[in-house]
């Protein structure tokens, strides 16, 4: 039997696996293969030559439900509110991203105006009912769905986080009377604000049938290969969900693809006894930045969808994940301004870079990185995919003659720019948050990662980075060893100075009480429960909260205050002692850590180290030099190397400049120390 993962990229998808009997660990990857993505995850396992029969558990980390509201691929959506609030998602919030801008506009709502529906009810913020329902109008309303054939239902109405009686009503009768896929607000956010909640509602909804059908398909064409065991999905706060969870809550896979990195960087983290982390993915289309905190992935309550400035927000817990639009299939081209510019366009896994011979004819950054000599042509996926370097010199001097650069300038520049951007990536989820990055170290993994980790980790001070084995197969890796989490939270709305503290650690207790009960539901074997205790608050007329994580030392409302204020001061680099404070919401995190299998020791092919061979390859410090080859299979722990040196394995390339130090730790990790050379 096998526990197995499988991430499924924006151009390779990726698997491992673990028999929890030997603690072997098993890896492969497959081109991504859209629309039909099982089809890649099929690949993986066929290369893998694991008998679909003998896995117990898979895990699975999908981009279905972001690529669904992206590109606008949904379900055929409608909203059923409270009379009087059908325009709700056009008015959004008073305050106006671009208030200065006269051609200003957001983007269209998921669900048209002829689509909203107006119902007769009034709850008041109490959960008192004002109104009635009015259940004469449910017939009429359900008749109206199907003739307009509306595929999702979203049921959101005014204070239903409060009471959400009537939505019950609403959601029970036109799940029994019509086909739609049914969303009511109350069992996707129990959170005050209506425009953030009617929005979440509305995407639930918009992605259900989206969701249900990938996963007919997903688990369909594997049960069809023999697979009997359990499906989990990645959540987007970094936990785990059933099957069931995602069939009624989408939404929460929206960042699903990611997390599994950032669980695997923790992981690494605890084993090396480093809490604090930042992990940096950098795949074929994207490069992503999450900062990790006392081996936590930092989370935030609230995503925007399409962008602060004109999307859509979601209330639920992400993973507090910046990307950014560059990765190894990253297009450069020449901008209006007559600029070199890299991405965010990407080659895909279709046609792809030019060096794939797949049709391509744009340059992109692993043009740019072969023709620099960064890449060999003949390793690059363990030989199974070589590259052409001729067709990749070809589009790069295309770029050359558009730029009257020389070729060497442009891949440089390719490089260069691409590094500033992950750089600026890395800044946001450290300096923004309040955090010195020379403090922490950087866990670089993904396809391309190694390849730039040193050059970003050098760009935003950082002085340590870690390379796991398998970088380019991690975040599957770290799928793995992602614990079972739900996150619930409590609107509160109330001043610090009336809170009762008795009661709020009741309202605490309540919360820990409904997750260890959706803990118990699982079925599945819990290590042990650990729960976190979270205050949002903020200083009175301000909009924005700050996310407090209690200490069980905090029992009096002036400790509490205390720690807001230590927290203010962290993020913003002031604190006003004077000013009220407000209590707006109660967070817990209960995180069911599973059962870790043990794996075997990551072992070497040769009891010592090979002597490296040599090609010239292109640093930014030196230019083109002789740089010694490492077969990363080829060395072992203790092992250290001085830089500039490249050290090559099956789906990545770990590259180190003039001035740092390499050593391999007992765990088989790279530990590049920057500037350590004497």
């Amino acid at each position: 039997m096998s526990i197995v993962a499988i991430d499924i990229g924006g151009t390779f998808t990726d698997l491992a696996s673990l028999d929890p009997a030997t603690g072997k660990l098993t890896f492969a990857k497959s081109l991504t293969t859209p629309p039909q993505f099982e089809q890649g995850a099929i690949d993986c396992i066929d290369q893998a030559k694991i008998d679909p029969v003998s896995i117990q558990v898979l895990r699975h980390g999908t981009t279905v439900v972001i690529n669904a509201l992206l590109e606008r691929k949904g379900a055929k959506t409608a909203l059923v509110t409270t009379k009087g609030f059908r325009d709700i998602l056009e008015i959004g919030r008073g305050n106006r991203p671009e208030s200065f801008n006269l051609l200003y506009h957001r983007l269209p709502p998921f669900v048209p105006r002829d689509l909203r529906f107006e119902i007769d009810e009034r709850m008041n913020a109490q959960g008192h009912a004002l109104r009635p329902l009015d259940t004469g109008a449910l017939a009429p309303l359900a008749q109206s769905l199907t003739d307009l054939g509306v595929q999702a239902v979203s049921i959101c109405l005014l204070h239903a986080w409060r009471n959400p009686a009537h939505e019950i009503l609403i959601a029970n009768y036109l799940r029994e009377h019509t086909s739609c896929y049914v969303t009511a607000s109350h069992e996707i956010s129990r959170e005050f604000r209506e425009f953030e909640r009617t929005s979440t509602s509305v995407m639930n909804a918009y992605v259900g049938p989206s969701v249900a059908q990938y996963l007919e398909r997903f688990g369909g064409g594997l049960r069809d290969k023999g697979f009997e065991g359990r499906l989990f999905l990645m959540g987007s706060n970094g936990g785990v969900l059933t099957e069931e969870d995602t069939r009624e809550r989408p939404l929460l896979l929206l960042e699903s693809g990611p997390v599994g990195g950032a669980a695997g960087a923790a992981e690494i983290g605890l084993r090396m006894g480093e809490k604090n982390l930042v992990a940096f993915d950098m795949g074929g289309t994207t490069a992503k930045a999450v900062f990790i905190e006392d081996s936590e992935a930092a989370v935030s309550p609230l995503y925007w969808v399409g962008g602060y400035d004109r999307g859509y927000p979601v209330q639920a817990a992400v993973l507090d994940i910046v990307e950014v639009g560059t990765g190894g299939g990253s297009i450069a081209s020449v901008n209006e301004l007559g600029s070199l510019e890299v991405g965010p366009k990407s080659a895909g896994a279709l046609p792809g870079p030019a060096c794939y011979a797949r049709g391509g004819a744009l340059p992109t950054v692993t043009d740019a990185n072969l023709y620099l000599g960064r890449l060999d042509p003949n390793r690059f996926l363990g030989g199974t995919m070589p590259l052409n370097t001729a067709l990749a010199t070809q589009a790069l001097e295309q770029l050359s003659i558009n730029l009257s650069q020389p070729t060497l300038a442009i891949a440089s520049g390719i490089i260069r720019i691409s590094t500033l951007s992950m750089a600026n990536a890395v800044r946001k989820v450290t300096i923004e948050r309040g955090y010195d990055p020379r403090d922490f170290s950087m866990v670089a993994f993904g396809g391309a990662g190694p390849l730039h980790a040193v050059e970003v980790a050098r760009e935003i001070g950082m002085r340590r980075v870690v390379i796991p084995p398998k970088p380019g197969h991690f975040s599957a890796y770290g799928m793995l060893y992602a614990d079972f989490r739900y996150d619930l939270s409590e609107t509160v709305a109330r001043t610090l100075d009336s809170i009762n503290m008795v009661e709020m650690s009741k309202s605490f207790e309540r919360l820990e009480s409904e997750g260890s009960k959706r803990l118990d539901k699982l079925g599945t074997p819990i290590e042990s429960i650990r729960f976190s205790r979270y205050a949002e608050m903020r200083y009175q007329q301000q909009e924005y909260t700050l996310r407090v994580k209690l200490t069980p030392e905090c029992n009096t409302t002036t400790q509490l205050r205390q720690l807001f204020e230590e927290n203010y001061q962290r993020r913003y680099g002031h604190a006003t002692k004077n000013m009220g404070v407000d209590v707006v919401m109660l967070r817990v995190v209960v995180d069911g850590r599973a059962i870790r299998p043990s794996e075997q020791a990551h072992a070497t092919n040769n009891p010592l180290a090979a002597a490296p061979s040599h090609r010239p390859v292109w640093f930014e410090s030196t230019g083109i030099v002789q740089c010694q080859v490492w077969q990363r299979d080829q060395i072992r722990p203790g092992h250290t190397i001085n830089g500039p040196a490249v050290i090559e394995e099956d789906a990545s390339t770990t590259v180190i400049t003039l001035g740092d130090v390499a050593q391999v730790d007992a765990s088989g990790n790279i530990v590049i120390n920057l500037g350590a050379q004497a």
